[in-house]
């Protein structure tokens, strides 16, 4: 399980209603990230690649997945290094498909 709810809570003054506006936001924002992180990537568009993580990095302790927030941090540190290694993208792409499904 990547979607630990009572994290979540914790992290929203335990609000259900909080937790599920942002759930659903998350659902129709990052619907297509699949295609828009190959896409940044295949563009060699690194500062959107990195940015559209970022924003995923900050939502994720929110949404209860300290492991997609762990995965973001590993890649954005390897992106301020200039390093874009395309197995990692794939690790937190699988990652970021499992919490999206259990969403």
């Amino acid at each position: 399980m990547y979607v630990n709810k009572t994290l979540a809570l914790s992290y929203l003054a335990g609000s259900e209603k909080i937790f599920n506006k942002l759930r659903l936001s998350f659902l129709d924002s990052y619907k297509n990230f699949n295609n828009d992180i190959l896409s940044f990537y295949n563009s060699c568009k690194y500062e959107e690649l990195y940015r559209y993580i970022h924003n995923i990095k900050g939502i994720s302790l929110n949404l209860g997945s300290k492991q997609l927030y762990e995965d973001s941090v590993v890649l954005l540190e390897e992106f301020k290094k200039d390093v874009y290694n395309l197995s990692n993208i794939e690790k937190f792409l699988n990652t970021l498909n499992i919490v999206y499904k259990e969403l």
